[in-house]
């Protein structure tokens, strides 16, 4: 399957996927996969989001 598209992911072990079409490349931001893990680093998961896009 070719990843063509950005896909934002929220939520306990989602993962993100940035598409750079001009660079041919793709990036991945991955959550924590533990709910209580996560909520207490959540805001560390949004701002690494951020940076990717």
């Amino acid at each position: 399957m070719e990843e063509k598209q950005t896909i934002l992911a929220l939520g306990a072990g989602a993962v993100t996927k940035v598409v750079y079409p001009a660079e041919n490349r793709l990036e991945r931001a991955f959550n924590v996969k533990s709910v209580e893990e996560y909520i207490g680093r959540v805001d560390e998961m949004v701002e690494r989001k951020k940076a990717l896009l």
